[in-house]
């Protein structure tokens, strides 16, 4: 029989063994130095871009490295550095649109046979990505156009990209095409053959976030833009027609059925184009289920709450979001905490989401007064 003073090491062996033998499954990673260009000069350095492969063999032997680029190879891009079985590559593009790159590396390792005798047996590893370099273009001509707010010309020569092939997947167009609705609309400019220059503008908008793969928008002179345009939807399709109780947001109320329906109604519109202009949708998803509550959609405002809930569990910053993200946001958990209250009769889903955002808004006011008159005081409640 085996002592306790045997069995213990003998244990912790075996299973230092299975952690040894899970460790030796082989890795690869593909790392790249960016993800978006903005084409220069031909030949300039800003052109390209550095992809690594990074394999950890874990006991195996590498045989082969493989990469797979979209596009024609020294038409669309070509390797300034490497080739195709190279680890370390760097490709220079030419052209405007988006890439695919696909990473394979073949890789052997040592088995016995039935006989006994050694024998070698290839195994593959790939990493596939999908639209995983945009390339694009400065277009100085729209921003000269935008610089001097000439927005029916702007309109009229970004429509004239969007329809070039070369620009088909680019969303940059789109971008100068929405700012020029956009403009048009904040100077109240009147043209006979565009009805509603903010409604286009967000259908434009929503194209350029749609094929906006790795993050055009990221660059600050589109960001900003972005952030303002969605400010003004924010504000003049949601925040203006809430009212203010305690110094923080409530739903608008009104004894008239029919224009509670009205103004709901107009609000649930703004939420969906809002979240069609958004790369964070979540943002306003928590508004749009407080007013389906108020207005008896429950199933719906129960399923986005179903949903929701724990995708804003799972979110650790806002880094991503815009500061009218963030707005919406902070509005969405407001609302969504108190009709969660009268859906519930409790305030744990409540707590829930109005505790994970608390630090977030530490510092805006309307969310301190709800948090510090309401959510600390429903500790006392239960």
């Amino acid at each position: 029989m085996f002592s306790r003073k045997l069995i213990f090491p003998v244990l912790f062996s075996l299973f230092c063994l299975s952690n040894q033998l899970y460790a030796q499954d082989p890795k690869l990673q593909l790392k790249e130095s960016k993800r978006v260009i903005t084409l220069d000069n031909e030949g300039s350095k800003n052109n390209r871009v550095e992809m690594k492969s990074i394999f950890t063999p874990a006991g195996t032997k590498k045989v082969l490295t493989q990469w797979t680029i979209s596009g024609t190879k020294d038409k669309d891009w070509t390797f300034a550095k490497g080739d195709e079985k190279s680890d370390v590559i760097e490709i220079e593009f030419k052209r405007v649109g988006n890439y695919s790159v696909s990473l394979s590396v073949t890789y052997s390792k040592t088995k016995k046979n039935k006989s006994g005798e050694v024998e070698e047996e290839e195994f593959d590893l790939s990493e596939d990505r999908d639209n995983f370099i945009t390339v694009t273009n400065n277009l100085d001509e729209l921003t000269q156009i935008h610089a001097d707010s000439n927005f029916i010309k702007l309109v009229k020569r970004a429509s004239d990209y969007v329809v070039k092939p070369r620009y088909s997947n680019d969303p940059t167009p789109y971008i100068f095409l929405a700012k020029g609705f956009f403009g048009m609309y904040r100077k109240d400019i009147k043209d006979p053959m565009i009805e509603d220059p903010f409604e286009e503008a967000i259908t434009a908008t929503a194209t350029a976030i749609e094929k906006d793969e790795n993050g055009v928008f990221k660059m600050p002179i589109h960001e900003m833009w972005l952030t303002n345009f969605q400010t003004e939807l924010l504000n003049n399709g949601i925040v203006y027609r809430l009212e203010e109780e305690k110094g923080y947001p409530i739903l608008y109320s009104n004894s008239d059925k029919e224009k509670m329906a009205e103004v709901n109604g107009e609000m649930l519109d703004a939420c969906d184009s809002y979240a069609s202009v958004s790369k964070n949708p979540i943002a306003v998803k928590f508004i749009e289920a407080a007013i389906r509550f108020q207005m008896k959609d429950v199933k719906t405002a129960n399923l986005i709450w179903k949903t929701e809930i724990p995708n804003l569990i799972n979110i650790t910053d806002l880094e991503n979001f815009t500061a009218a993200d963030k707005d919406a946001l902070r509005i969405g958990i407001i609302l969504s905490a108190q009709q969660l209250f009268i859906r519930d009769k409790n305030y744990a889903n409540a707590r829930t989401i109005a505790q994970h955002v608390a630090n977030w808004f530490e510092y805006d006011r309307d969310f301190i007064a709800f948090y510090e008159k309401e959510m600390e005081s429903y500790k006392n409640k239960e």
